[in-house]
């Protein structure tokens, strides 16, 4: 049996595959104060960006209940800031039973080990983007895949028959290639920028190379694998964003299945004054230069202008010019950096 905990955009786009696929028994964990309103719902409901239909799955037991009788797996879809109260809360992790995270950045799995040092642990890197309309009923706006930090065959094959890809990944290899990836939600949140604007736009293109060059550069200083997300090596990645004209976006709309208009959560969060996880992002490159008593100088003064704006009725954006020239980024980026 599987216990979700976190009914949010990704649990409930997890959820929803899950009870499609019918491998595995599902329980979903609510908060009490949430739990009457959910059980007056039908079903689970996932609609997606085209004209496809929706995808409906069946309602699955609602719990208000961290009892682990029975339970397999225990995946974990909450937000960062809420982890080490719910990590409180567990009952002791019985040892048939893994813990699966879903959330994004090395903190959460660091502050899962350091918590629960006996207990196992997987990471499972999201790799779709997602919006919650309404309690039970998410929309995706990227292709379905995530990515599973181990060899456990029936974790990989619990959501078989969805319309979800779950692939297989080297440890936490796959969860630092996608936090290289998100450092460009900062980015996009302190200009108010979709992706299509990142991949596209010359100033937007030159300061998220400049932001993995610098994040690249610490990792490979501190012998830490990452797996790009694309099949490509970093000096040729680089070079494809730097100079790769309309492709980039191109590649990105086919293979990711990303929308015009689609936006990193970190974006949504300045909108809507939520706390963001630029600590648990960018703040993870800065942490890795401290250890090797060096600086991360553009990292820095990213977290510091997301920080600006957090929690701000009327944030004050930045063009990607006004950007750039704060990061003290070249335009045109040196092919070899």
């Amino acid at each position: 049996m599987i216990l979700l905990i976190g009914p949010g955009a990704v649990g409930t786009i997890l959820a929803t595959h899950l009870m499609a696929a019918k491998k595995e028994p599902l329980r979903l964990y609510v908060r009490e104060k949430y739990l009457s309103a959910m059980q007056a719902l039908p079903q689970l409901q996932m609609d997606y960006m085209t004209q496809r239909a929706p995808l409906i799955a069946a309602k699955p037991e609602l719990t208000t209940s961290l009892d682990l009788t029975g339970v397999d797996y225990i995946f974990l879809c909450v937000k960062f800031p809420d982890l080490d109260a719910l990590l409180s809360q567990l009952p002791p992790i019985p040892t048939n039973c893994t813990l699966v995270s879903t959330l994004n950045g090395i903190a959460p799995l660091r502050l899962i080990k350091e918590r629960l040092p006996n207990a196992k642990l997987v990471p499972m890197s999201v790799m779709f983007n997602g919006q919650l309309p309404a309690p039970l009923h998410a929309k995706i706006t990227t292709k379905a895949q995530v990515l599973i930090g181990s060899d456990d065959s029936r974790l990989l094959s619990c959501f078989e028959g969805s319309g979800l890809q779950a692939l297989r990944a080297e440890g936490e290899s796959a969860v630092w290639g996608k936090l290289l990836i998100n450092l460009a939600n900062a980015v996009c949140a302190i200009t108010h920028t979709t992706f299509r604007d990142l991949l596209s736009q010359r100033d937007m293109r030159a300061i998220y190379v400049a932001v993995l060059d610098e994040a690249v550069a610490l990792l490979e200083l501190s012998n830490i694998p990452y797996q790009l997300l694309v099949p490509l090596p970093y000096p040729a990645y680089r070079k494809f964003i730097l100079h790769g004209g309309p492709l980039p976006w191109w590649v990105a709309k086919i293979k990711n299945g990303l929308k015009d208009g689609a936006y990193p959560s970190m974006v949504s969060d300045i909108e809507q004054q939520r706390r963001t996880e630029v600590d648990q992002l960018n703040g993870e490159i800065i942490l890795l230069a401290k250890q090797r008593d060096m600086r991360a100088p553009i990292s820095a003064r990213i977290v510091e202008l997301v920080k600006a704006i957090e929690g701000q009725a009327n944030p004050v954006y930045l063009s990607p010019k006004e950007l750039r020239l704060r990061l003290g980024i070249e335009s045109q980026l040196r092919l070899n950096a």
